[in-house]
């Protein structure tokens, strides 16, 4: 079982690093159509790096992903974002042709069975199954020392993240922003950069805590270890995404004066995400001041124990001593009640009178 394990797992990694290539190579095709020059299959040298990672991911280190960050992902964007560049860049000079009034011929790729494709449904197509291959990418490759639910974590996460990014390319569907090479280079910048978050393997998920066998320190240095990990995904989330989004929507609200139902919803969504990540930091601040002033929940609640027991052995022993005192007390009264001569005829009677 082992060894079909580790095959499977070595063919879903060939597939993963094949589809990649292809997808990036179908993304160089369309430069090199539209601009109309083969030059540009130079975009295409990275699927060399791709297969020595391949190799050496396969090979020497056994089949074995890499812990923190994912190679092949990276080396994948590396092949296909220049090419997204380009086709978004052409895209823009063909607005600027039309609004000038210039003539020009859209170039338009015939597929065997399928009516003409435009240029702009070329552009669209490769965006969005960039993010689709992205996802799926990681999903087929071996998952290292991710545990399962950590893996299904991840992966609801970046399809999360990459609705946020395809909602902000839906940017150049302003005209004012999509004949504006500024902002359309801005926002290739800024789609490139929340890309890079990709490229590294974080999870906020925290590993179950050991039952009341498991030693203490175990357990504090496991709550540290996920607490950090989780505060850097919330850094790296903002710092990558939600941030630069905020600015640039901000800005073309502010300053362009492009305001519109979509730009003023997408604001304050980021804002409000903003705003929980922080919230969510100085949450996970209390809990570890909390762990290091009074200990583990799981240290509380045996101290709450132990008191509750201490007070009940003190309660039992109290009644206790009560108990013998008063017995102590009947027993000296009997004793005297007897040794008197004037009363013993009455003890015996079976009545005391005084």
């Amino acid at each position: 079982m082992a060894n079909i394990g580790k095959v499977l797992a070595t063919i879903k990694a060939v597939i993963t690093r094949l589809v990649f290539a292809c997808h990036g190579i179908i993304a160089i095709w369309q430069v090199t159509v539209f601009k109309d020059s083969l030059e540009y299959w130079y975009l295409a040298s990275p699927i060399l790096l791709l297969i020595f990672e391949g190799v050496f991911t396969l090979t020497i280190k056994e089949n074995q992903e890499w812990k923190w960050f994912c190679p092949s992902v990276f080396i994948y964007l590396g092949l296909v974002v220049p090419a997204i560049w380009l086709l978004e860049l052409h895209k823009v000079d063909l607005r600027l042709q039309k609004k000038t009034n210039i003539t020009y011929i859209e170039t338009e790729i015939p597929i065997p069975g399928a009516t003409k494709i435009p240029t702009d449904m070329w552009v669209t197509l490769i965006e969005q199954f960039l993010m689709l291959t992205l996802i799926v990418g990681r999903w087929l490759l071996p998952k290292g020392d991710l545990t399962r639910d950590q893996l299904s974590q991840l992966l609801l996460v970046y399809i999360g993240t990459a609705a946020d990014i395809i909602e902000f390319f839906d940017s150049f569907k302003d005209e004012k922003v999509a004949t504006e090479k500024v902002l359309v280079l801005l926002t290739l910048a800024i789609w490139s950069w929340s890309l890079v978050q990709f490229t590294v393997v974080l999870t906020a998920t925290k590993s179950r805590k050991t039952r009341g066998t498991a030693n203490r320190s175990d357990m504090n240095t496991s709550t540290a270890c996920c607490c950090s990990i989780e505060v850097c995904a919330i850094i790296m989330n903002i710092a990558l995404q939600d941030a630069p989004f905020l600015a640039f929507r901000l800005l073309i609200i502010a300053h362009y004066k492009i305001i519109n139902y979509m730009n003023i919803f997408f604001t304050c969504k980021n804002t409000l995400v903003i705003l929980l990540q922080i919230y969510r930091l100085y949450v996970l601040h209390l809990e570890r001041v909390d762990e290091g002033n009074s200990g583990s929940v799981y240290k509380k609640k045996r101290k709450h124990k132990s008191n509750d027991r201490k007070e009940r052995e003190k309660k039992q022993r109290d009644i206790k001593s009560k108990k013998n005192k008063r017995r102590h007390e009947i027993g000296e009264t009997s004793i005297s009640v007897i040794s008197d001569p004037r009363r013993q005829d009455r003890v015996e009677s079976g009545r005391i009178r005084f």
